[in-house]
């Protein structure tokens, strides 16, 4: 979760997405990374819960397929309140 969260592309990515939903491509160009780069972090953030995608894996490619992503904002809150557990030296009441 640290690293998932640590990294400033992910941290942007999320910080974008709160906002509004956005497409691969409009992720990229807003935080200047290469589309491809973005497509990884958005993997490890759906892995954790924290993005979603409009279409599920499996079904998000083909020819003029637009994915629309958005946060999870209950999931991220759940890690913002880990985080500030773990940061502040608090046991995280989850466990």
């Amino acid at each position: 979760m640290l690293e998932a969260i640590g990294n400033s592309a992910r941290t942007e990515i999320l910080r974008h997405l709160s906002a509004q939903s956005m497409s691969t491509p409009d992720l990229a160009e807003a935080i200047g990374v290469e589309h491809s780069r973005v497509l990884r972090h958005l993997a490890v953030l759906e892995d954790l819960g924290l993005v979603s995608a409009d279409h599920p894996r499996g079904s998000r490619r083909g020819v003029g397929r637009v994915v629309m992503w958005e946060t999870n904002k209950e999931r991220v809150k759940e890690i913002a309140d880990a985080w500030r557990s773990y940061a502040s030296g608090q046991p995280n009441p989850r466990g």
